[in-house]
Order: C-alpha cells, then structure tokens, then sequence
C-alpha cells in the first residue's frame, strides 16, 4: 500500500485550516416492528454493528490508516484490528424532539471535526441516534475524504441496508470482545493489501490534448497581480482561513413533487442536477447584485468509465466499491446572461416572492439544459481531458492548497447530485413492506473547503420518496441571510415547478 490516496492533501500547520474535513451522508432507518418495541435496543445495536462490520470487512478503503499524513507522500496502511469503539456510537433520547436537536448538532461537530488518530484507526465513524420507542433510527455515516467520495457515501448505506435486510442466519461473530473490557468489539482485519482498489489512473490512462493541459496548468500559475480575476470570479466571498465553521440548511420535497419535477427536467432536455445549477443562478443573480457573472461546479463519477474485473484487478468492480473515483466540471455564466435575468426577474419581485414568469421560465430551463449539455459532452468524452489527468503535476498538495488560498476565490457554488437511493419503500403509499428495514430520508452534507466553491448545495433522493436538497457554506463568508434565502427560494421554486407540470 504505497501509493498516494488521491485527494489526499498532505498538510502543514496551515494547510490543516483550509483542507476539507468531513462529509456525511444520512439517513433515516426504520428498523423491523420486533427491533423497535420497549426491551429491545441491545438486539437492535447488535444487528446494526453487526450490519456495518460486514460492510467494512468487505470494502478495504475502511480498514485502512494513512501514513505520513503531514508529509509530501502520504500513504494508505495496512491495520491489523478496528476497534468498534472508535467507528460506532450510539446516542439514545427521551424523546423525538430531543433527538432531531442532538441530530443537528451532532452533524455541525461532524462536519468540522479533524481526524486525528489516522496512523492507527481508518477515517470513518458512524453515529446512530435513538430515542427510545421509536420507529426510526437516525444514522450518520461521517468519512475523512482521502478514503474515498461521495458516492462512497451512498455505496455504504446501500450496502448496509442490504446486509440489515438479509434473512439468512448468521452464526459465526465477526467481532471478539476483550476480557478486560466487555464494551470493546474488536474486528481482526484480513490481509488486503492486494486488493486496495487502485486510484483511477492506475486503472487506466487520462489522456490530456495540448490546449487543455496548457490552459489549465496556466489558470494555476499565472499571476493574479498581473491578471486580476475575470467576471465570473466569486470575489463577493473572499477567501478566509478562519474560522473554520460549516453553516448548513436543508430541505424535503415529497415523492409526488418530486416526480413532476423529473418528468419536467425529462421535457426540457436537462436534469435535476442542471436544474438546480439554474435556480443557484437565478438567487445568487438577484442576492448578489455587484456581480456581473458567475462560475460552479459539477463534482461527477468516474465508475462509469473505469473498467471492471481487469487483468491486473479481476477483482474489481468499480461501482461497487468505497474509494476516491471521481472528478469535477466547471460552468460559466457570463454578464450578459445574469443581466438578461435580472432585467427578466428582479430582485425585488424575487423578495416579493412572485411566481416565475414566463420569460424566466424559459431562461432557467435553457440555463438548465446548457449545464445539462456541457455535462454530458463531459461524461462522452470519457477520460479525455479529465482534470484527473492534471493532478500528477502536483508533487506535494500541501504548497498547492496553500497557493490557492492566496488567490481569488473562482467558484461561487457547486452542485452535487448523489442521486436515487433503495429504500425499500411502497410505490402507492410509501410504507413499509413486512418486516424489512426501509430508510425514508437521506441527506448529503458538505463541509467548508476553504478555497473552493463558496455554497455546496447537494441532492439526494430515496427511490419512491423525497427528494432532500442541503446547502452549506462557511460562517463569516457567506451572508447567512444569503443562504437562507437561497434554500427558501430553491424549496419554493421547485415546489412551484412541480405543481405546474
């Protein structure tokens, strides 16, 4: 295991302010009628430890630590134990109110909190809160990103959700506890180091044309004193290292309105993903009225094109797999486009909440489509020109990430789009089916990367249920009257789109 983890930055005093942190996907888990009743929290935290063992066992990005994490090199190391104490904890309430507020405040301390033990212990934790009588568990599975995406996130907890649903016995323990201390669950770790799934461009080759690698390696080395940044420079939130605080929203879209929406995205050429992209610009335009232009981003998936059960890896299978296989596409929108939506839907009709009108409609469905279109030329090109190929030019992150700091900040936000998660829910009316376990919400949280997009707004969406969308920003940055207008005009804009299909 010595390679170096892709998106690894390495880190010095201060480069550990401005690294990314933590990320959490969520969800909300509704345990079996014989693992809810009064009496039966023991049987519950052992099927679900149980549950999130086997998950581990079988993903070797989560039991391993990383090496010189404050050098130029870091790299992935074999451990021969994970001590459950440090991965699982269980957080049990009186009551439903008492939990959604721990439920909050429990992801503010996760997506701000440091890994500090990772020589010893993976960068992964679970926290499950519970209130007793409940029908519902709240389950958050918090990740160190140098051990894998995004979409790692959503592998886990598709992955647990089928070993909580899977009828077959299971006789053997996979965790000892030692004598000395019988809340220790120790899980013995087998020998993968031949089976740690590669960085992608181990798995096969990015390559690069002239004019992209030229133009590229020049946004990163030209002089900001000499070239001051372009219209579309988020300079509305200049780059701070402190503090350090991660202020978020979020909001739920029913099934019904979520599948008008989708339907409507389907009739207009263009996603969900690219339609929020289009109601960022249309906020942002009317909140933010010095700017003349903006720039976002589109974190995307690279298991599409990575190749399966290879030679060198016959046992690979990539979308199945926790690791760090993804990639990103950056979108500009120019000052004629925001000034032809700020004449078509001023920011005063925005603040007096009218209805979209015709004219804007037509505008943020052609900005939609746009984004929708660059990506897809994106993803049809394959690994030509893929910002991966970029990154072997960058010996030690750490300069790196400290040299960003220093410039003025390009991206105003990003979207990301985990997508549909199984849930195990009714079409008809959303219930649960038998004694399965089912999950009915699922939340995607960023944290402050401090450099990066100012606003991270994210999607996620259970199959035959809501859809939630998250916002994120770092505090003393972004106005938080800002961000709250921008998620009231994204939940009304949505709902009204969706009742007019």
């Amino acid at each position: 295991m010595d390679y170096v983890p892709q998106w690894l930055k390495g880190s010095d005093v201060d480069a550990r302010s401005i690294r990314y942190r933590g990320t959490v996907v969520a969800a909300s888990y509704c345990p079996p009628s014989n693992l809810t009743g009064s009496g039966s929290l023991d049987a519950l935290k052992a099927r679900f430890t149980d549950a999130v063992t086997r998950v581990a066992l079988a993903q070797p990005h989560l039991h391993v630590g990383i090496a010189g994490e404050d050098t130029a090199k870091p790299t992935f190391i074999r451990l021969e134990a994970l001590d459950l104490r440090n991965h699982v904890h269980w957080k049990t309430f009186d009551d439903a109110v008492s939990r959604e507020k721990q439920y909050l405040e429990e992801l503010k301390l996760q997506l701000d909190s440091r890994y500090d033990n990772l020589a010893t212990q993976p960068g992964w934790r679970v926290i499950i809160l519970h209130d007793a009588g409940a029908e519902s568990i709240e389950v958050l599975y918090v990740w160190n990103h140098p051990h894998h995406d995004g979409m790692g996130g959503k592998i886990f907890h598709q992955q647990l959700f089928q070993h909580l649903n899977n009828k077959e016995n299971i006789s053997e323990p996979l965790t000892y506890k030692l004598q000395d201390d019988p809340e220790c669950l120790i899980v013995k770790l087998p020998e993968s180091s031949d089976r740690l799934p590669p960085p992608p461009e181990v798995l096969t080759a990015f390559p690069m044309t002239t004019p992209f690698l030229l133009k590229k390696l020049w946004k990163e080395v030209k002089p900001y004193s000499f070239f001051p940044p372009t219209s579309v420079h988020a300079t509305w939130a200049p780059v701070k290292l402190e503090p350090f605080t991660t202020r978020f929203q979020s909001f739920s879209i029913d099934n019904d309105t979520v599948v008008k929406v989708v339907a409507s995205c389907r009739r207009h050429q263009t996603t969900v993903t690219g339609l929020l992209h289009a109601l960022v610009l249309l906020s942002l335009s009317s909140g933010l009225g010095d700017m003349k232009g903006f720039a976002a981003r589109t974190p995307y998936d690279l298991r599409h094109y990575l190749p399966s059960h290879t030679k060198e890896y016959p046992w690979l299978v990539p979308k199945e797999t926790i690791c760090n296989y993804v990639s990103i596409l950056d979108h500009e929108f120019h000052p004629d486009l925001v000034a032809k939506i700020r004449a078509d839907f001023s920011p005063d009709r925005v603040a007096a909440e009218e209805p979209l009108s015709a004219d804007i409609l037509h505008t943020v469905w052609s900005v939609a489509a746009r984004v929708r279109q660059e990506i897809k030329d994106r993803l049809d090109s394959g690994i030509v020109n893929d910002m991966i190929g970029i990154m072997k030019f960058a010996g030690d992150w750490r300069p790196q990430q400290e040299s960003e700091a220093r410039k003025p900040r390009y991206l105003s936000w990003l979207v990301t789009n985990l997508g549909v998660l199984e849930g195990g829910l009714g079409k008809a009316e959303n219930e649960r089916q038998g004694d399965d376990w089912t999950i009915h919400r699922t939340q995607l949280f960023l944290s402050t990367e401090v450099p990066s997009a100012a606003i991270s707004v994210a999607a996620s969406t259970i199959k035959d249920g809501q859809m939630d969308i998250t916002c994120s920003w770092q505090d003393c940055v972004v106005d938080p009257d800002l961000g709250a207008n921008l998620m009231r005009n994204l939940n009304r804009w949505l709902t009204e789109i969706g009742s007019s299909a």
